[in-house]
């Protein structure tokens, strides 16, 4: 199991880079198109417990819609949409923290489960594009935004294998534990730091780089949890299962919805764009 999900992970890897590093714009525009359609499908799968030809219809537009708009469209108004995501999660990990991490929230909103989802998937997707428009290195400082969700996770997993034992939200991911946490976010630390000394910072000062990247890791967590909450209702362990040893798109990505609007407002607070 552990093999084939470091296969799957090395060979997003590589289409990954690929892709935004090389193509441009609208390579990357196109790439999150795919990824969107799918992510739509499993979003459907999760929230309505079906997937007929109309969710697919829905996903073949919503994700042809983002396409022709962040070709057509301004640089600026994706950040606004990221400052409306930002919102939205403060909104969802304030309804967490009240419901003390049970999950028992959810079912009060449930109706609200797929449009909000629809709505994150859209503003995260246009956000890192924002990224990739708005830097010189954008290509690469998306890139870091990706790897600061990625390298929180793989650190969050060794560590709650290896030292975990206090459960961080048992009532919606009993897998996760406090001190997974910890651990992902010193290997975050480390990480921030090798690129902080390569790339300058891109504007920030370290201590501006390093609060940012810790935000945005916190935050990533936050947007695990809640998919872990939409796959419980469903009673379902995986999104789905595209990616070999990962499951589904959305469990690759639960942690970068939620983590790349407050990157970006992060940003926009320190004067970097």
């Amino acid at each position: 199991m552990l093999k084939q999900r470091i296969l799957t992970a090395i060979v997003m890897a590589l289409v990954l880079v690929a892709t935004i590093v090389f193509t441009g714009n609208a390579g990357a525009s196109l790439l999150f198109a795919l990824a969107l359609f799918v992510a739509v499908r499993e979003l459907f799968a999760l929230t309505t417990k079906s997937e007929n030809t109309l969710c697919i219809l829905i996903a073949i537009l919503f994700a042809s819609l983002f396409w022709i708009f962040n070709l057509k469209s301004g640089i600026r108004v994706n950040f606004y949409f990221s400052f409306v995501g930002s919102l939205l999660w403060v909104g969802i990990l304030g309804y967490m923290v009240r419901y003390k991490f049970s999950g028992q929230w959810a079912t009060r909103i449930k109706w609200l489960h797929l449009l909000m989802g629809l709505a994150l998937l859209w503003i995260c997707a246009t956000g890192l594009l924002f990224l990739h428009r708005h830097f010189d290195a954008g290509g690469w400082v998306l890139l870091y935004t990706l790897t600061l969700i990625w390298i929180a996770d793989i650190g969050a997993y060794f560590a709650g294998k290896r030292f975990g034992q206090n459960k961080l939200a048992p009532g919606i991911s009993p897998g996760k534990t406090r001190e997974g946490v910890i651990g992902g976010i010193v290997c975050n630390l480390i990480w921030m730091s090798i690129v902080f000394w390569i790339s300058g910072g891109w504007g920030m000062n370290f201590w501006q780089f390093i609060c940012i990247g810790l935000f945005t890791s916190a935050m990533s967590v936050v947007g695990d949890l809640y998919e872990s909450i939409l796959k419980r209702e469903a009673g379902v362990k995986d999104s789905g299962t595209l990616l070999p040893g990962h499951g589904g798109v959305l469990d690759r990505v639960d942690g970068v919805i939620a983590a790349t609007p407050i990157f970006i407002f992060g940003l926009y607070i320190v004067g970097a764009i």
